[in-house]
């Protein structure tokens, strides 16, 4: 994902750089028209001094009356029509290397013949301007070059570019550390608003808002389209809320008025024939069917409420293994036979944080968990605590084929079953939400729910509960 701030501090440098860069091409382009321009007066007022006077007669009194006028540092020939030098001209001021003036001069007269204008060339790293005129004489018309050295002025030009472009990665450079900063400032409200969205919760969203902050006129239709969207999601929630808790309560109602006459006549059926009966009783079915159910619109309500922030959980201290006796005592029976309760190790009370009766639903959800995906074992409740902050861990652990590393987070998903057991119809009517619940309601309670391997096989499903202090109020959640 590309970030805004260095598109923006790539865009501006790189707009810096490509300054400087036309700067440095329109001032080589400048010194290249400065050098013609001095060239072309140079040629005009050589032209002026040969007009002075009358035209020569032939190509060796005007060559004569050139060397008297040219200046110092040009050279200056005349070619005649067969395109071969008059005579060599008189250098004055001019270095030459010997035996090189040959070469010089019909270089020269190539470039000065190939375009209208003052050519430029290099020969061995120094830098020439050549041009050239037809000039009249008495018989006949010659060709006059004029070649000067401007090697001085082109190294003059090259320290100047290089000066230029070391001043110009310095002011880059400069510009760089400027923009960062100019660009974290000018940024610094988008970053607010990010930090004002991450504060909203589930249940803050009928109460903030982003248009009650000042801010840039350019986040302002930003802040307006979110605010219209947290109220859109507040209605929506809302709405979601006020539809759970309808569907929870009316389905409560008949699913109690279902368990509570059956539990009825399943008594009276047992005083009427008494003894072991040899299959489940369609009572008996309606009933723990009934009872399933209504555990099922609990959790199905209690995730409605925390989407919504409508969840509340009491905290209070909490006697672990009283509780887990609870559990035994109150699941045993739905078990059959399975349950076991470990007894408590010898030390000091397991003490613990948390809401007795989401303890209790969480305990009833694990151990409905390991009744569906094992068909056999035994199912092992018990406490530990879990290191130096005296913080508690509860386990329910059973004898099945455990649960893969893979699923192991996974399961905690909602509407996520994981692979073992698929092939019980137990687990095959299973919702997929008892360990999303379970998880839910650990970490409103300020612990944890977790899967391990168990010692000898198995699944070890941990909920971690933070410690009881008595010096410290109790938290609400």
């Amino acid at each position: 994902m590309s970030s805004i701030r260095r598109r923006l501090q790539a865009s501006s440098l790189l707009a810096v750089l490509a300054g400087y860069g036309v700067l440095l091409l329109a001032n080589r382009q400048l010194n290249a028209e400065n050098r013609i321009a001095l060239h072309n007066d140079g040629v005009d007022q050589l032209q002026r001094q040969l007009s002075l006077a009358p035209a020569p007669a032939d190509a060796a009194g005007l060559q004569r009356r050139i060397n008297q006028v040219v200046s110092p540092g040009a050279l200056v020939w005349l070619e005649l029509a067969n395109g071969m030098p008059f005579e060599e001209p008189v250098v004055r001021g001019f270095s030459v290397a010997p035996g090189s003036m040959g070469r010089l001069m019909a270089t020269a007269s190539a470039f000065a013949n190939s375009s209208v204008r003052p050519s430029s060339f290099e020969i061995e790293g120094r830098t020439f301007l050549s041009s050239s005129r037809p000039v009249a004489l008495v018989k006949g018309v010659a060709e006059l070059y004029v070649l000067e050295d401007f090697s001085i002025d082109a190294e003059r030009e090259r320290q100047t570019q290089l000066l230029l472009i070391a001043f110009a990665g310095i002011t880059a450079l400069f510009t760089s550390a400027l923009l960062r900063l100019a660009l974290r400032r000018g940024l610094q409200p988008l970053d607010q608003l990010v930090a004002a969205i991450t504060t909203i919760q589930a249940d803050s969203l009928s109460r903030q808002r982003l248009e009650a902050r000042p801010r840039p006129e350019e986040l302002e239709p930003i802040a307006l389209a979110f605010d219209a969207l947290l109220e859109r999601l507040a209605l929506s929630f809302e709405r979601q809320r006020a539809f759970a808790d309808g569907v929870a309560h009316e389905l409560r109602t008949p699913i109690t008025l279902i368990s509570g006459y059956a539990r009825r006549l399943l008594r009276q059926e047992a005083l009427a024939a008494p003894g072991p009966a040899e299959s489940p009783r369609p009572l008996a079915l309606i009933q723990g069917e009934a009872e399933r159910m209504g555990r099922l619109v609990s959790d199905l309500l209690d995730i409605a409420r925390d989407d919504t922030g409508q969840l509340v959980l009491s905290r209070q201290r909490l006697d672990v293994e009283q509780e887990l006796l609870k559990a035994y005592e109150r699941l045993v029976g739905f078990a059959g036979g399975r349950l076991r309760l470990r007894p408590p190790l010898d030390g000091p009370v397991l003490e613990a944080c948390g809401d007795a009766d989401r303890l209790q639903q969480c305990l009833t959800n694990l151990v409905e968990n390991a009744l569906k995906h094992t068909a056999d074992g035994p199912i092992e409740l018990f406490g530990s605590p879990a290191g130096p902050d005296s913080s508690v861990v509860v386990h329910v652990l059973d004898q099945g084929a455990g649960v893969p590393d893979a699923e192991k987070e996974m399961i905690f998903e909602r509407f996520v079953q994981g692979s073992r057991g698929q092939g019980t119809a137990a687990a095959r009517r299973g919702s997929g939400i008892g360990l999303s619940v379970v998880r839910l309601l650990m970490r409103r309670m300020g612990g944890e729910a977790r899967v391990a391997d168990g010692p000898g096989g198995g699944a070890d499903f941990q909920l971690s509960l933070p410690p009881f202090n008595p010096s410290e109020p109790l938290p609400s959640a």
